[in-house]
């Protein structure tokens, strides 16, 4: 089929993918003087209902750096989506157990939907004038030129798209169910189509990047907890609450309207766990679905009957156990983010992440921040040229890769700490030895690594840095727990003088090392 092209030149970046990371980047980049096309597969998620999929994203300190970026009265109406959040509450069995994130109320997270903040970033990504092209399925991407070319499939019923018409050539073959679109952008190519990133794999394809990914045996479902009767129950809105049973969990995340988001996490099929020795270790999503809400009933009353009032009684949650779609966990490592000056990955298109640091859009937002840092640098609008991304998308790759492939590890480790560690004694105690140090006098010289995950970013303390340190303080704070009796007592018991002995000799020097 002939195609006629058309162009005006102008358009000098194209994103793939209207996620949290692709229309965030769009928007600041078009504040910048950038002319930003965006191309989604999808519909426009702000007329399509939450999928029931969901995981509720927690905001932290790190990630909101890249909120600085925006206007002050755009930073403060995306903080409005989200609930403070300061700490870890345990339902092991008992009353439940509050875990402090940081040092006080001072240093705490948020609990936002990512389907509300979807639609919103997308929106000021609009508004900025960036423009949105939904419906785009990428078919292949040629890399021969200066720039690449970009082949979509999309309905017919798609040309209707919000914003200005492409700077770059564009071709459509307009036969059968999809019309056939051929972008040759007049810029560089910024892949954020997330984990299973179509331009990822075109790359790949060409030999222009490798990619190692792993699958965990578990999944997750989205388990709503209704307002009335997290309200009725008494469910602390300012917690991630977290009902660990080994080989699997349950979490809540405040929402604005006074429902909280659930998630179930458990292994996908029976006979795929790893902790063997847990008398929860055969369940599987496979088991409780099987005979549909009878078995999820049964399931959620063995093991969490403490929470059934709170997710509006046994009928309810086992209806949304048995019913709701199961959603995929994995770790994605690319190990090239950048092609030249034509293309580069970010977020997840590059390092996808499993969500038990709660880091994974964090990291993709302090991608933004550094990669807006190096395009200012390197290709600013004025200046733009392929030398000039080509030396800002290799910068990024390199300040990047270490500190996504340190979280990615952190992550895989939170899993089993947040399945399984959280309802140990022996760790909640080290957990409160480690609160105790962090608001003692040497506080100065001592951050959980949880702190320096979520609250670092500035400073040099990096998710590879953080990770680096976590290691030899974790070891600190084994050996002073063996001098405290409890977790209630480790303020009182906590040997300050050979905590300070301890930092001196083994944390210190590590500190100046990576400074």
């Amino acid at each position: 089929v002939s195609s006629t092209f058309m162009a005006d030149g102008s358009q000098p970046i194209t994103i793939v993918g209207a996620g949290l990371v692709g229309a965030l980047l769009a928007t600041v980049l078009a504040r910048r003087g950038y002319r930003v096309t965006v191309y989604e597969r999808y519909g426009d998620i702000r007329a399509i209902p939450s999928s029931g999929r969901s995981i509720n994203l927690v905001a932290t300190a790190r990630g909101l750096r890249a909120l600085t970026l925006l206007p002050d009265d755009v930073r403060a109406r995306l903080l409005e989506l989200g609930v403070r959040v300061t700490g870890r509450v345990i339902h092991a069995g008992g009353e439940p157990i509050f875990q402090r994130y940081g040092k006080d109320d001072s240093e705490f997270n948020y609990s936002i939907s990512r389907y509300e903040l979807n639609k919103f970033l997308i929106s000021e990504a609009e508004a900025a004038g960036a423009t949105l092209r939904f419906g785009h399925r990428l078919l292949g991407v040629e890399l021969e030129g200066e720039y690449p070319v970009l082949t979509f499939a999309a309905p017919h019923e798609a040309s209707g798209q919000r914003g200005v018409l492409d700077s770059a050539l564009h071709a459509e073959d307009n036969t059968g169910a999809e019309r056939e679109v051929v972008v040759r952008c007049g810029g560089p190519v910024v892949a954020a189509d997330g984990g299973g990133s179509a331009v990822r794999q075109a790359l790949s394809s060409a030999g222009a990047c490798a990619v190692h990914s792993s699958l965990l045996d578990s999944g997750y479902k989205e388990m709503s907890f209704p307002r009335a009767a997290a309200e009725a129950g008494g469910m602390a809105r300012h917690g991630l609450h977290i009902w660990p049973r080994g080989s699997h969990m349950l979490m809540g995340l405040a929402n604005l309207d006074g429902s909280f988001t659930g998630t179930i996490y458990m292994l996908n099929q029976a006979g795929d766990a790893t902790l063997a020795d847990d008398a929860s270790a055969g369940a599987s999503f496979e088991d409780v679905e099987a005979q549909g809400v009878a078995s999820a009933a049964a399931f959620l009353e063995a093991h969490y009957a403490t929470a059934l009032p709170l997710l509006g009684g046994v009928e309810a949650a086992a209806r949304q156990l048995a019913e709701n779609p199961r959603g995929i966990l994995g770790t994605v490592r690319a190990r090239q983010w950048a092609v030249g000056g034509k293309a580069v990955l970010v977020g997840d298109a590059a390092h996808a992440i499993v969500p038990f640091f709660g880091q994974g859009m964090n990291c993709g937002f302090e991608d933004v921040h550094e990669l807006v840092r190096l395009l200012d640098e390197h290709a600013a609008p004025a200046v733009a040229s392929p030398a000039g991304y080509a030396a800002a998308f290799a910068a990024f790759e390199a300040a990047r890769k270490p500190n996504a492939d340190a979280i990615a590890d952190m992550a895989l480790e939170n899993y089993v700490e947040m399945q399984s560690s959280t309802a140990d004694p022996q760790f909640r105690l080290c957990k409160a030895v480690e609160n105790a140090l962090e608001n003692s006098p040497l506080g100065a010289r001592f951050r959980s690594r949880y702190a320096m995950v979520c609250y670092g970013g500035a400073g040099n303390v990096t998710y590879a840095n953080a990770q680096a340190l976590g290691r030899v303080q974790w070891e600190i704070v084994l050996e002073l727990a063996k001098g405290v009796s409890s977790a209630e007592e480790a303020a009182a018991q906590l040997d300050v003088a050979q905590a300070e002995r301890l930092l001196a000799e083994r944390l210190q020097p590590l500190q100046k090392e990576l400074q």
